[in-house]
């Protein structure tokens, strides 16, 4: 079980539509960079996964998500985002929120890692602006409404802002989102998805903003994994999560054992 101390899965979710044709060579760099970024952690035993999203028909025929698996062949993976192409499409929103739920449900995500979504796209979900009259207030929804949407009154997939949130929540998963191209609507959007998990959302402008963010989520999981596995190994060998006990066992302070058991409890390592 402490050997899963320094495991980190990522899965990108990107809009392959046709809208994206313009910016589809610029968001696969900012895939590969993260790839590159994170590697270069020789303390991350890192996997990624990566799940296409276009449309539901009869907006687009061709799929509506498609999921590869995650690898720890980051060679492969980066040959996969690398034949990212950008087709088809109806209608100004996607199928965001299913590949969003595809990527938590589906993803094989690895015992007690650390788990990570990273939403790329142009073009807000379906429903969205339904979403948005139903819980925000006026002076606060902004944006263009539901102009385009062939589903204005919510996603024919049946998600919601709420539900993607339940899905991550249940697989531990943080999403975090880039928004290419700008769109107010879409980064409102991404920006409540990513928010309802504890992640965050920008411009792709901003891109290294959002991955800066995501590594140093990591290094804060990570600032002291010796200690974390101390503690685990002394957790385990007690049977309970008495922060005293594990303190007076390691002598060190009750608050750093207590915060190191909050942050093996997020991961699921104390699930007994």
């Amino acid at each position: 079980m402490t050997k899963a101390l320094n495991c980190v899965d990522l899965c990108f979710v990107v809009d392959t539509t046709g809208s994206m044709g313009s910016f589809i060579e610029a968001a696969k760099q900012q895939l590969l960079d993260t790839i590159s970024l994170l590697k270069a952690d020789s303390g991350i035993d890192l996997e990624v996964g990566l799940v296409e999203y276009r449309d539901h028909p009869p907006q687009d025929n061709s799929f509506v998500t498609r999921v590869y698996p995650l690898t720890a062949n980051l060679k492969e993976m980066q040959k996969a985002i690398n034949q990212l192409k950008a087709d088809g499409g109806g209608d100004g929103p996607e199928a965001v929120y299913s590949g969003v739920r595809d990527a938590c449900v589906q993803m094989q995500w690895r015992p007690y890692s650390c788990r990570f979504i990273l939403l790329v796209g142009d073009a807000p979900p379906h429903g969205f602006a339904k979403w948005l009259q139903e819980m925000l207030p006026t002076q606060q929804r902004g944006g263009r409404g539901g102009n385009g949407d062939g589903w204005p009154n919510g996603c024919p997939s049946g998600l919601n802002v709420q539900s993607i949130a339940a899905a991550a929540e249940n697989q531990r998963v943080t999403v975090h989102a880039l928004c290419m191209g700008g769109d107010a609507f879409t980064m409102q959007a991404f920006g409540a998805i990513a928010t309802a998990t504890g992640g965050q959302s920008a411009a792709a402008s901003s891109a290294k903003d959002v991955i800066s963010k995501m590594v140093a989520m990591l290094k804060d999981e990570f600032r002291d994994l010796e200690f974390d596995r101390q503690v685990l190994e002394t957790v385990l060998n007690l049977g309970n999560l008495d922060s005293t006990q594990v303190a007076d066992t390691l002598a060190c302070p009750r608050l750093q054992a207590a915060a190191a058991i909050a942050r093996l409890g997020k991961r699921g390592f104390l699930d007994f």
